[in-house]
């Protein structure tokens, strides 16, 4: 066995090592030959005789060196050194191609890279829960109004989680904005409140402490309180904190635990957890949608089987309970999908841009490599002829191609490595990703398999053409025949085709983008900001006190000049809602258990915004809580509930309570409160005074926690200064938090798109120049391949212009069925491309014919250069050389 791996080990030293081993080997090999030759001449043979019957006793000289390297070196790797070698040197010989093709590669190949990174952040990498497959987000689905994601009422939820058998475990959470006083200067931070299955549910082991029991979800037990790993550092120094007081809105709370680092639940912003008990009065709560619900499949249960059981069960709470359930069914989602939301879509779609890009590049390097193969079909006839198999000839053109993709990836990941910083600039903060955004092994795992695929796809077809060639080629060095130019001709239209396809969908992206940039939101972003306040129940449990404080601060306020304020517990654009029921008193209504989104505003809100004001009044320092109830009702909801009428004066129940009815007095233009791209839904404002109208410590906290908004004649920001100076002059225990401009809430919502577009800009344009590279090389080789059939054409009386013509023509007969091919491809994927889009026809003609008539100009732009040279050759030169 010894002696079995020492041979094995000494074949693979070898490999490679043959310049100094062949100067030995010849002398050897001489030495013998010669003493052979001596012998046969010592037996009567004369030299010239004796040295010919030498060598061929001896075998061959070249016969024997090979087989004496074939025992003492691994063969076929011998080989692959060799086409690595001969493809290197060929490589160089050809730095235009090479340089040309690597190029191409490496810009596919990086964005590919930086575009991994993220996606592999975002929808890749592992969430932060055990078996995280198992996990689901689960909604309440509006059927009247088609809205499949609202969050869930606590008795809807509680039915859930008693008769769904197929869940091992739920939760619901509720997530506020609370006051940190303890250990440090006061600070806002996010509180998740967690019902119990709270642990079986993320199956998350703490890691310091533990984490909460079943009996600390009962009501009046002693309040515990979870930290994130991130707060305990930053806070507390990751000192010991078991046992420690916790105060949150001047409540204590024992720390029992820390969670690992990088746990989430529900989102980034939760930074502390604790205890949410549900009650025999949450069981009766059926209308205040307010939860955020999750739960664990068992083992062995899949998504739509989770899914069936859980509509099974709306359909029983729908008979049940008509009043409440009547118009409400289930949706439930993976969590992935749930928590990332539109980012995934956009993510997904831009993927596949970058895969056309990457099969343009491979098109077009493809197209190369059969002009190079064309080139060298010389060569490889000749090889072919001194015994070279095809096999080996295949092999040695794909190892070529390897080198070339290797050389395109490594650059590729280069240029990835340095745009890395910058894409990590442009994501926004409230990005959700499961690991950071950078070039780890993962992405060059992926660059290098992206190469290598795409080594195989450019490089395949080629090599088995070239290595068709024969010695009759060798004899000839007339053009190859019309199986490589039919080849560059698909190739050139499969670019074009996806450069179309590219070019079109960054057309519909930008036009939808203009579009969404030029809709009318409901409300004036310029010159507003906004900030985050937190009232701790302890100091603000009465209602009155809370009036008090938001009477003084925008008295204080008001008298600040140039500045308008108000305030709102659900700001536009900030992804938070509520909704609940209503009737209208005395108005025919089609929906047989209408809901509305409401808002909590203070008087002055509307002012602050900007929101126009179509019929009535808004609120105003006189609508407090021993006044008539009021309310002011958008447009969408005023079409909904009374049609073309005018709502003033018409009563409708406040808050879905039905013995609690509000006049109208102020109908208000719609917010688009979900962004430019998602149309208003029927909404109604309350007058927050007025909100110890309706029992309930869910409105009592959206009062106490309020968005102020502030509108100034200058900057916006320069104002928040004395804003807080204002809020500590009344209470200086109360941090400000969260402090941004509507502007960049704005621009925060149009992110996405913004992103998906110039991206997809960016890669339509690199396809397209590609595409025009291609076409422009197809064109040039299809006149060095007709050079002799042109110049008998214009020897014969055939004008340049006409051959110019029969050129360019020929060239754009390719790409335009390439147009052709892109624009049936839009067509047939119009309706997916349609789910991303705004306001816009994925298949709108006018940009689609504007789209075809630039790549049809381009394409004959590039052709233009080979016509044009066509028809200048001289008949008698070209023919003198053939």
């Amino acid at each position: 066995m010894d002696e079995t791996v020492r041979e094995q080990l000494n074949r693979l030293l070898h490999v490679g090592r043959w310049g100094r081993r062949d100067v030995e080997l010849d002398a050897e090999m001489r030495f013998h030959l010669e003493e052979l030759s001596r012998d046969l001449e010592a037996r009567g043979l004369d030299p010239a005789s004796a040295r010919i019957r030498a060598e061929r006793e001896f075998g061959g000289l070249n016969r024997t060196k090979q087989a004496w390297r074939d025992q003492r070196t691994w063969v076929p790797l011998e080989e692959l050194v060799q086409d690595v070698r001969y493809a290197i040197r060929v490589l160089r010989r050809s730095l235009t191609l090479t340089a040309l093709a690597g190029a191409m590669l490496a810009l596919a190949i990086a964005a590919g890279t930086s575009l991994f990174t993220v996606v592999d952040a975002v929808l890749l990498a592992p969430l932060p829960y055990p078996r995280a497959g198992q996990l689901v987000v689960v909604y309440e689905a509006y059927l009247t109004l088609r809205a499949p994601n609202v969050s869930v009422t606590p008795g809807t939820f509680l039915e859930w989680q008693d008769r769904a058998r197929g869940f091992a475990a739920f939760t619901a959470i509720d997530t506020r904005r609370q006051n940190l006083t303890s250990d440090g200067e006061p600070e806002q931070v996010g509180v998740a409140a967690v019902s119990r299955g709270f642990a079986p549910t993320v199956g998350v082991s703490p890691a310091i402490g533990r984490l909460f029991r079943d009996d600390e979800f009962q009501s009046g037990r002693a309040a515990v309180a979870l930290l994130s790993h991130a707060l305990w550092t930053s806070r507390y120094g990751r000192a010991d904190v078991l046992g420690r007081r916790l105060i949150l809105d001047d409540i204590p709370y024992t720390i029992v635990g820390v969670l690992p680092p990088g746990f989430m639940f529900p989102n980034p912003a939760e930074r502390v957890w604790v205890p949410l008990p549900m009650t025999e009065a949450d069981r009766e709560n059926r209308t205040g949608h307010t939860l955020f619900a999750m739960a664990r499949l068992r083992d062995g249960v899949s998504v739509p089987a989770g899914a069936r059981e859980l509509h099974a069960v709306a359909a029983a709470l729908q008979r049940e309970y008509p009043a409440s359930n009547k118009e409400w069914d289930v949706t439930v989602q993976p969590a992935r999908d749930a928590l990332v939301g539109k980012t995934g879509q956009v993510l997904k779609a831009l993927t596949g841009a970058v895969a056309l890009l990457l099969v343009v590049a491979c098109a077009n390097v493809a197209g190369l490599l059969v002009t190079h193969g064309v080139a060298r079909r010389r060569e490889l006839a000749i090889r072919a002829a001194l015994g070279a198999s095809r096999l080996r000839v295949v092999r040695q053109l794909l190892t070529e191609s390897v080198i070339l993709g290797l050389v395109g990836t490594a650059v590729g990941v280069f240029l990835a490595w340095i745009t890395g910083p910058v894409l990590t600039a442009l994501a926004p903060p409230d990005l959700l990703t499961w690991k950071p955004i950078r070039l780890d092994a993962r992405a060059i795992v992926f660059a290098a398999g992206a190469g290598l695929a795409a080594a195989g796809l450019f490089g395949t077809l080629p090599a088995i053409i070239a290595s068709r060639a024969h010695i009759g080629a060798a004899a000839s060095d007339r053009a190859a025949g019309r199986g490589s130019a039919h080849l560059r001709q698909w190739l050139v239209a499969i670019e074009v085709a996806l450069a179309v396809v590219l070019v079109g969908g960054a057309a519909l992206l930008g036009q939808t983008l203009a579009r969404l940039t030029s809709v009318d939101l409901g409300f004036q972003p310029d010159g507003v900001v906004t900030m985050t306040l937190a009232l701790p129940p302890t100091r603000f449990a009465d209602d009155t006190r809370v009036d008090a404080f938001y009477r003084a601060l925008f008295e204080r306020l008001r008298g600040l000049p140039g500045v308008r304020a108000g305030a709102v517990q659900a700001l536009p654009l900030s992804g938070n809602t509520s909704v609940r029921p209503y009737q209208v008193d005395g108005g025919p209504s089609g929906l047989a258990r209408p809901v509305a989104h409401y808002r909590i505003v203070s008087p002055g809100y509307v002012e602050a915004m900007r929101i126009p004001l179509r019929a009535g009044r808004t609120f105003t320092d006189l609508d407090t809580a021993d006044r008539p109830l009021v309310v002011v009702v958008n447009e969408t909801l005023r079409r909904q509930a009374w049609g073309d009428r005018n709502p003033v004066g018409a009563r409708i129940t406040f808050g879905g309570a039905p013995d609690k009815w509000a006049q109208v007095v102020g109908v208000v233009a719609d917010v688009r409160h979900f962004g430019p791209g998602t149309a208003a839904p029927p909404e109604m404002y309350w007058p927050s005074a007025q909100i110890d109208a309706i029992p309930g410590e869910t409105l009592r906290r959206m009062r106490r926690n309020m968005t102020l908004v502030v509108a100034a004649d200058r900057d916006p920001v320069s104002v928040v200064p004395e804003v807080c100076a204002a809020v500590q002059a009344i209470d200086p225990d109360q941090p400000i938090a969260t402090v941004r401009t509507m502007a960049s809430l704005v621009g925060a919502s149009l992110w996405l798109s913004r992103a998906a577009a110039w991206l997809v800009a960016i890669f339509g344009t690199s396809a397209l120049a590609f595409a025009l590279l291609g076409v422009f090389g197809a064109a040039a080789y299809g006149v060095t391949a007709r050079r002799r059939e042109l110049a008998v054409r214009m020897a014969l009386g055939a004008a340049p212009q006409k051959v110019t013509r029969l050129v360019l023509g020929g060239a754009l007969r390719a790409a335009i069925g390439g147009i052709g091919a892109g624009l049936l491809v839009i067509a047939l994927v119009r309706h997916s491309i349609a789910g991303r889009l705004v306001e816009i026809d994925a298949a709108d003609p006018p940009v689609l014919v504007l789209v075809a008539c630039v790549v049809a100009a381009a394409t004959a732009l590039a052709s233009w250069v080979p016509a044009r040279r066509a028809g200048r050759i001289d008949p008698m030169q070209a023919l003198r050389v053939e």
